[in-house]
């Protein structure tokens, strides 16, 4: 009967895991950082998997249980909030957990071992794989920890005046966190904390997962147009913001109808191959599949680019070899240098098509432009 509650139970995790996968995907990771985990975690605390995680995934799962509360709570926050740098910090436990495991594999290797072995042989008392802290007192910790984002997952919601059903979810959790605390220790010790009973507890994790179970099935699709909605906001937002930034530091004016360039950041790009700051392709690319090859852009955006701007590639090659020549000359270039090195720098083989190029862009000859 016990294994029948155990295998129902967990079956309808991994089906809620899935079926969260399937609808939430990246409209709310950090909810699937809950199920994925949830799923480990009880996992971990069966008679019938939980010696053979230890033996095959110890110590690498234990960090994971610490995402739980930070997958909660993440699940309920905005998609601004959840973009904002500083929330990767609800998630130092794991990588501090994670870090902790390298630099002992890497440095400790003997101690290391030892540790995995007492793990294996279920001797938890003498475990202490993240030290200082002995592995009983961080599984010990667990539930508290999670305790402590069930109170910021309600404390949002109720700021957001959410509606009752989302509040059953985060609520269950806190109060399935007494059980946890038990069950860990059981776990651990061989011995009940708070309840004597142990079926008592199955009954209460049982009805947790179908909370969860009934939260993937029923609540969650109903948030997820909401979030959907958000999400696609938030990218057209920054959309608009990244393109206003361009817009605002393009240099229309350096080639003729630049202005009508949709795609602003190839208009930078070719004001940096003028000023130099890229490395100047027609040396060594002055054929246009090689020079689009070694662009950052496809031929469909230098296709788009030409018609915007009614020029084609010749005239381009032409047009920036000038002005490059002429960023060179107004840097000093010529002071030391010959009009023929000048020349080959921007890509021509001599001086005398440069000579012709230089009248063609600028409406008038190199020598003519030097005196003024």
């Amino acid at each position: 009967m016990y294994q029948d509650y155990i295998i129902t139970a967990l079956s309808l995790l991994v089906i809620a895991l899935i079926i969260g996968g399937v609808t939430v995907r990246r409209y709310n990771i950090p909810y699937l950082y809950f199920l994925a985990c949830t799923v480990l975690n009880a996992t971990f605390l069966t008679n019938i998997a939980g010696n053979s995680i230890v033996k095959v995934m110890y110590p690498w799962f234990l960090p994971l249980f610490f995402l739980i509360g930070p997958g909660l709570y993440g699940s309920y926050c905005s998609v601004q909030e959840r973009k904002n740098r500083w929330h990767i910090i609800h998630y130092l436990p794991v990588f501090i957990g994670y870090f902790i495991l390298i630099i002992e594999l890497a440095f400790f290797n003997d101690y290391f071992y030892e540790t995995v072995q007492l793990a294996r042989d279920l001797k938890w008392e003498s475990t202490s794989v993240f030290w200082p802290f002995s592995d009983k007192w961080i599984l010990l910790a667990q539930p508290f920890h999670v305790l402590l984002y069930v109170i910021w997952s309600v404390g949002k919601l109720n700021k957001s005046k959410a509606r009752i059903p989302l509040f059953i979810l985060p609520i269950a959790q806190g109060v399935f966190l007494i059980p946890l605390l038990d069950i860990n220790y059981h776990f651990l010790t061989g011995e009940f904390l708070i309840f004597a009973n142990d079926q008592v507890l199955r009954y209460i994790m049982f009805g947790l997962v179908f909370l969860i179970f009934w939260d993937v099935v029923n609540i969650r699709p109903r948030m997820q147009k909401a979030e959907e909605k958000e999400l696609k906001a938030y990218e057209a937002e920054k959309e608009e913001q990244r393109q206003a930034a361009l817009n605002l530091e393009a240099p229309h004016e350096i080639y003729p109808s630049a202005g009508k360039v949709i795609n602003t950041e190839m208009v930078l790009y070719i004001e940096r191959l003028i000023q130099g700051d890229e490395e100047f392709p027609f040396n060594k690319h002055s054929k246009k599949s090689d020079f689009i090859k070694h662009s950052p852009f496809k031929t469909p955006d230098w296709e788009s680019f030409f018609s915007a701007t009614s020029t084609n590639f010749g005239f381009f090659k032409k047009y920036t070899r000038i002005h490059r020549a002429l960023r060179l000359i107004e840097d000093g270039y010529l002071n030391n240098q010959s009009v023929e090195t000048l020349a080959k720098t921007v890509g021509y083989s001599s001086r005398a098509p440069f000579y012709l190029a230089f009248e063609q862009i600028m409406g008038e000859s190199l020598t003519a432009y030097r005196e003024i």
